[in-house]
């Protein structure tokens, strides 16, 4: 069962690893939307299909074949890369659970877990497979609903209530992601998943700017290069300051820590545009195809780290 919902978490890093910059606006997917919880804080999606119809996919498809994903689709009958369309997660500010649909086979999905020793329960007609911890069952329309058990029967509860919806704030948010990004997220009430533990040091970094983040919003699109577009809105202009100053400070610190034969990300560094307007922080990436293509020399390291998620 961990397997199962680390790769769908990690399916969405690894993809978004390419939408011309236009009009502003992304939706949460109509089979999505109904199941989002009414005290969502931050949603994150992928359009795997979009993403994967991009230059940038298709000209480096086999490096993205990743061995856990090989291994994925033997042991459990799911491909992440070929069966899930879309994905979308969504975190209350304590729990994650992750929605996905696809081209899945749910016969052949719980015949597999079960053949894994993993143990079905029932809650309210639905079928649950997995622990307390990770837990995956599928809704009435068949999408795949994973996460913590008692985020999965929360999930349950609101589908038999009716239904759930995106709260305003979040689609306030979702209106200014440049329309057609493939991959995205949102938030509202501050800063997005920093509840998560983590890195002393990344901790200790982000605990200088929380109090002055209200929301935010990230848009990924992907062509034959990669276009990065963000906001982070704060609760004044004096805070924006001091997000926008922390932001070029740590980029400047990563510049200066760079080794000089790793152009790749000297380049990246170089192209990231940060500026303030008023209450409101700019976030700018623009990246060739060339240099896109370039970073994924460090893709190894991505794969390493994904491995070792796994085995915790």
């Amino acid at each position: 069962m961990r397997y199962f919902l680390a790769v769908l978490l990690i399916t969405a890093a690894l993809l978004a690893s390419c939408a011309k910059r236009g009009a502003t606006g992304v939706s949460v997917n109509s089979a999505f939307r109904r199941l989002v919880p009414p005290d969502t804080k931050a949603l994150a999606a992928v359009d795997v299909d979009k993403l994967k119809a991009s230059p940038f996919y298709q000209r480096h498809q086999k490096e993205l074949n990743f061995p856990m994903l090989d291994a994925m689709s033997e042991r459990v009958g799911m491909d992440p890369r070929r069966d899930i369309s879309d994905l979308l997660v969504a975190w209350n500010g304590s729990r994650a659970v992750v929605l996905a649909r696809g081209r899945l086979n749910r016969e052949t999905l719980e015949s597999k877990l079960r053949s894994l020793g993993t143990q079905p329960t029932r809650y309210k007609n639905y079928t649950l497979f997995g622990e307390d911890r990770e837990t995956l069952t599928f809704s009435k329309h068949g999408v795949a609903i994973a996460g913590p058990a008692e985020a999965v029967r929360s999930e349950i509860d609101l589908e038999n209530n009716g239904g759930g919806g995106v709260p305003d704030e979040i689609q306030a948010r979702l209106a200014t992601v440049p329309k057609g990004d493939q991959v995205w997220a949102v938030s509202r009430g501050g800063l997005a998943f920093t509840e998560i533990p983590m890195r002393s040091d990344i901790d200790s970094a982000l605990s200088n700017i929380i109090s002055y983040v209200n929301a935010t919003s990230l848009g990924i699109g992907f062509d034959t290069g990669t276009h990065l577009q963000a906001e982070i809105v704060c609760v004044s202009n004096e805070g924006a300051q001091r997000v926008r100053d922390a932001l070029r400070g740590g980029i400047g610190l990563a510049r200066l820590t760079t080794r000089d034969d790793e152009s790749g990300l000297l380049k990246l560094y170089d192209a990231i545009q940060v500026t303030q307007d008023q209450q409101t922080i700019h976030v700018k990436a623009d990246l060739s195809g060339e240099l896109t293509d370039r970073l994924l020399a460090y893709l190894p390291q991505i794969r390493n780290r994904a491995d070792q998620l796994l085995q915790r």
